[in-house]
């Protein structure tokens, strides 16, 4: 019986555990002499179902379709944006995630001699709490992994991956500075699939026990990457295709025309990835002895020759540089911007090299390209012995596996994190004298307690808002991603949601109060309690409705000026 972090990367996952008799923190692999980092893949073909590493080997090979990138895709709906990627009915991301997990966690309790997963945290992108089409993958993750027969069901929790990693590194300060950490860390995570950065505040806990640890608050987050034209957008796998897309096409192979997007595209992009990781030193060298503005001299420096089919595509210096610029420099700078806006309105002084109660740090496998490290670098002026990154770094292996080692912490309860609203959700309703009310039951930014009922409450006197439903249920609510609480996605129910949410209300009044919940992984249930008019008074009996896939919530939906 163990508890383990995941790291359930878009392009590499990443298993770790906190002994907790010796205080050890470790990723773990899934066999003697296998690394770690296990791609996040898996073939199917000839009869056989791989994953890691063998399914990686069957790119562009006879025979056999490999999946990437399902974790990205696990919300998608769009079925040509899924089979452009290879996707189908039967081969589905929600149904390769699954395999891939299963054989990922099935292996690494093998290796540990293990039979049982008691509790089980795994990472996932902040964006995802930022979109409507995307909240609903914590959700599909979290059935994912409670389906499985050798994970304890109620031990499954989903969390924000620089959440994680934001706990990795206020435990790596309590290591070195032999203290709690107390202050600001911004994360800035980024991997193939998204960039999440990720603003939190740390605060020492006592507990209950008397003894001190460290609790974690988000206080802001932004990020990019989504699914764009079919591919995963504006982080590191995007960044690999252009490049290979681009350099293919230079090399006059396809007449100047896009190469197909293929096992041989794919193979060559696993080959640019492999020269990419192998030779970062090396890559740092030639753009500090050019500089970023002498583009001509770069180009005619050689990076790789990547295979490409029987024949070799060259990729320059000049083009790493050139695609850097053109689809990740100013998405970065950008979303950097914004959360400097967010950190001067709370005057938090993260230009200040020689405070100690602000940390900056970078993880995720994109993180380690020196293009990224150079512009966040330069964004915040980084110089020697700037405290701004002492004592949370163990480190560089600690960097790329911060989200895994930190889901391993919270795993075994070293580090808390207090849970805060990612949106707001509410009623849009009519009132018992026929008004339509708009009424946020959770409010973004909240601080909550998961599995504690938020009822609708009246703007007015803060009472429980009490509304009709005449044909005794509701057909419309609404979920706010923001802070305007006047813009919401609302719309008619989709029929299976529709039916779980009719004839709920009882009473002759048709009258009810409505609350929401939210569990670990933030996955949001509805609480329908009749309310007797002439008494004023609520029923004891509460029906439960869990949501799940907001992305399959609605009919249609909008967002717009909502009535008051």
């Amino acid at each position: 019986m163990v508890k383990l972090g995941m790291d359930f990367g878009s392009t590499y996952t990443v298993v770790s555990i906190y002994r907790e008799d010796t205080g050890v923190l470790e990723p773990l692999s899934l066999g003697e002499g296998l690394p770690a980092n296990i791609p996040s893949m898996v073939a199917i073909g000839k009869g056989e179902t791989l994953i890691g590493i063998a399914a990686k080997n069957k790119t562009g090979k006879k025979g056999y379709q490999v999946y990437k990138a399902f974790k990205m895709l696990l919300a998608v709906t769009d079925s040509q944006k899924l089979a452009e990627r290879g996707y189908d009915e039967e081969h589905s991301p929600e149904k390769i995630t699954r395999l891939f997990i299963e054989g990922v966690l099935s292996q690494v309790l093998e290796s540990l001699h293990e039979t049982w997963i008691d509790k089980l945290v795994v990472g996932v992108p902040e964006i995802w709490n930022n979109k409507l089409e995307t909240l609903g993958g914590k959700a599909m993750l979290r059935d994912i992994c409670r389906s499985l027969d050798f994970i304890n069901a109620d031990g499954v929790k989903v969390v924000s991956e620089p959440a994680a990693a934001s706990a990795y590194f206020a435990h790596n300060y309590y290591l070195i500075a032999k203290k709690n950490y107390e202050g600001s860390i911004l994360l800035v995570d980024y991997g193939g699939g998204t960039l999440d950065i990720t603003l939190s505040q740390v605060m020492a806990s006592e507990q209950t026990d008397g003894t001190n640890s460290m609790e974690l608050k988000v206080l802001e987050r932004n990020g990019a990457g989504e699914n764009v034209e079919g591919r995963v957008g504006e982080a590191g796998i995007v960044y690999m295709e252009t490049v290979m897309d681009w350099a293919i096409r230079r090399s006059g192979l396809t007449d100047g025309e896009a190469p197909e997007y293929d096992g041989t595209f794919y193979r060559a992009v696993d080959d640019l990835e492999m020269e990419l990781q192998t030779s970062m030193k090396k890559i740092q060298n030639v753009f500090e002895e050019y500089g970023l503005d002498y583009l001509d001299e770069l180009n005619e420096e050689e990076f790789a020759e990547i295979e490409y089919g029987r024949d070799e595509v060259s990729v320059s210096f000049g083009l790493l540089l050139e695609v850097y610029n053109q689809v990740i420099r100013d998405v970065f700078d950008q979303k950097l911007d914004e959360m400097m806006a967010f950190m001067d309105e709370k005057g938090i002084r993260y230009m200040d090299g020689s405070q100690d109660d602000f940390k900056l740090a970078l993880v995720g496998g994109f993180g380690n390209f020196y293009l990224v490290k150079k512009q966040l670098r330069d964004k915040f002026k980084l110089g020697h012995n700037d405290k701004r990154t002492e004592n949370i770094i163990l480190d560089q292996a600690g960097c790329e596996r911060a989200v895994s080692l930190g889901t391993a912490l919270l795993a075994a309860d070293v580090i808390g994190i207090r849970s805060t609203a990612d949106f707001s959700i509410g009623m849009w309703a009519y009132d018992i004298d026929k008004r339509i009310c708009m009424n946020y039951a959770i409010r973004y930014k909240q601080e909550i307690e998961v599995n504690t009922v938020y009822y609708a409450r009246s703007s007015v006197d803060g009472e429980i808002f009490v509304i009709q439903a005449i044909s005794g249920g509701f057909d419309k609510f609404l979920i706010n991603l923001g802070s305007d609480d006047k813009l919401a996605n609302f719309g008619l129910l989709k029929e299976k949601f529709a039916k779980k949410l009719s004839n709920v209300v009882t009473n002759q009044y048709h009258t009810a109060v409505v609350g929401f919940s939210v569990d670990p992984s933030n996955v949001v249930s509805v609480h329908v309690r009749d309310y007797d008019l002439m008494r004023g008074a609520i029923s004891d009996e509460d029906h439960v409705i869990e949501l799940t896939r907001f992305n399959d919530l609605f009919e249609a939906s909008a967002v717009g000026q909502l009535p008051r």
